[in-house]
């Protein structure tokens, strides 16, 4: 089963980036050993960015999606069909579902400002499909405090009526959002099977971490 982490993307996750700048949406997917190289920019992807007259507020909350859908193959991830071009205030979504492929991060520019899916920083979302019922105390790998506590429960589903409200939950998102350090809310509790959906902003560079991923590294040196 995927750990959750947000430094590492597998098919139970989404990473998703607001496009905050006109002029070019640069990006590269890599394998998760080279999350924190230098981008390759000569071989990156590029998306044209059209500026966009909206003030700041409007612009974070509008918006359209935009899907870069990612294949596993030849040793490394393939890039399917992306848009050419977005405005100003879109999303671009990264996902792929192979569950036999390696771990990925993804890592670019938009504008002049960088970002990295292994440090989530503005304007950003990671998802994280819960597929064990437990309780996750989630902190930031890079110590700045921030963490909060997911409880995953498995949704009784006996008879027609029970097996009915179990998938309908499990389609139902949950949102947890972080400003700067502070989360709201600080503990959810979902069914086992749905999706709670991280947005952060203003932060500074921070990772979405099961803490007993922290406590075995700790261990293994």
């Amino acid at each position: 089963m995927y750990a959750l982490d947000s430094r590492v993307l597998g098919p139970l996750n989404c990473y998703m980036q607001k496009v905050t700048e006109p002029g070019e949406f640069v990006f590269e997917i890599r394998m998760s050993a080279g999350g924190f190289l230098p981008m390759a920019d000569a071989s990156a992807n590029r998306i044209k960015v059209k500026a966009n007259k909206a003030n700041a507020a409007k612009l974070r909350s509008s918006g359209k999606q935009h899907m870069v859908p990612l294949k596993h193959a030849d040793g490394g991830f393939q890039v399917g069909d992306m848009p050419k071009e977005v405005e100003q205030g879109d999303a671009i979504l990264f996902h792929q579902p192979d569950r036999n492929a390696p771990a990925f991060s993804v890592a670019g520019r938009v504008g002049k400002t960088t970002f990295s899916s292994t440090e989530l920083r503005d304007q950003v979302v990671y998802t994280h499909a819960f597929g064990l019922p437990g309780r996750y105390e989630w902190v930031d790998a890079n110590g700045s405090g921030v963490g909060g506590v997911i409880i995953v429960e498995n949704e009784p589903a006996e008879g027609k009526d029970g097996a009915e409200r179990a998938m309908k939950r499990m389609g139902e998102g949950v949102l947890v959002h972080i400003v700067g350090n502070k989360v709201k809310p600080k503990e959810v509790r979902i069914a086992t099977g749905q999706t709670v959906f991280f947005a952060v902003e203003d932060a500074d560079g921070i990772t979405i971490t099961d803490k007993t991923l922290l406590r075995r590294g700790k261990a293994d040196k």
